[in-house]
């Protein structure tokens, strides 16, 4: 079967996903799909993490906004557009900018479901943002359940569990903090430092975890990779795996609840994403330098 539709988007032919993921690797269901848009408003970032492309950057970027507001509008109009998600290097080390790029999103649609990604560099100062009861998720990554550890492996000093729970506290939408855990040797690698991982996900109040595999993208990733799969199919404690999807041989996922031992549920999902090639678009990336692209790596559109 034919894996995408070829869309007409700024004048170009786009090739775009055209089918949904299945509990099969070898079997796709064909469906025209709505994509998520990942914003990169910079390239920056304090933390120095051995396995990121972004370590160590100064690069703020020059982000166009009214090129952005372009392109959003654009995907919308054409109901292309499925959840959007700020992203960076770190998107808080230029609190201002995130201001303006989350009020735009919203001023081009309210109903638009909208998250950003962070290491919690001033996580504290979220509550002062305009659109702070409009966003639907903030991930923090956290890679580690230890504050000491988990700066170790940022490289600088990141959100500390206190700062989380501190901001947590200040919030009404508890649902609003998640945390991203990297999976990796000699950190977050077996069954039980999942658990442990989880357990201190409850002390915070977390309601979602999310496990990912690195992507084999440089040696550092490589040693320390640890496919999901060997830790949550030997998972039988207080866990249910509810769901396991693959997108082919190009990424899987798998959802799950866990009870801690305080009686909380927490919602958790592993996903993998393969160094498979692939020529179609899955994602749409704007980036710091005002490039949409059809997915990270991919070709540019504009």
């Amino acid at each position: 079967m034919k894996l995408y539709e070829e869309l007409t988007l700024f004048g170009k032919k786009v090739p775009v996903k055209h089918y949904l993921c299945t509990d099969d690797p070898n079997r796709v269901l064909p469906k025209s799909l709505k994509l998520n848009l990942y914003i990169k408003i910079n390239d920056a970032c304090n933390g120095l993490c051995a396995f990121c492309s972004n370590r160590g950057h100064e690069d703020g970027g020059k982000l166009d906004l009214a090129k952005l507001k372009e392109v959003l509008l654009y995907l919308k109009e054409r109901n292309l557009l499925n959840r959007v998600s700020v992203t960076g290097g770190e998107p808080l080390l230029n609190m201002e900018l995130l201001n303006d790029v989350l009020n735009l999103i919203f001023e081009v649609g309210k109903d638009l479901k909208v998250t950003f990604n962070t290491n919690g560099f001033r996580i504290k100062e979220i509550i002062g943002l305009d659109s702070i009861h409009q966003i639907e998720g903030i991930h923090i990554s956290r890679h580690h359940y230890l504050d000491d550890v988990n700066n170790c492996i940022f490289g600088t000093e990141a959100a500390s569990s206190s700062d989380i729970l501190d901001t947590m506290n200040s919030l009404d939408n508890k649902h609003l903090l998640r945390l991203n855990c990297l999976l990796m040797k000699d950190y977050i690698d077996s069954p039980l430092e999942v658990q442990k991982y989880l357990e201190s996900a409850a002390r915070l109040n977390i309601f979602r975890v999310g496990f990912v595999s690195l992507m084999k993208v440089n040696p550092y990733c490589e040693a320390h990779f640890v496919d999901f799969n060997t830790i949550f199919e030997k998972m039988h404690l207080n866990n249910l795996n509810t769901a396991h999807a693959y997108d082919q041989h190009l990424c899987e996922c798998l959802n799950g609840v866990y009870v801690s031992e305080q009686g909380k549920f927490i919602e958790y999902y592993a996903r993998m994403t393969k160094n498979a090639p692939c020529n179609y678009a899955r994602q749409f990336v704007y980036t710091s330098d005002n490039k949409l692209l059809a997915g990270f790596g991919q070709e540019s559109i504009i």
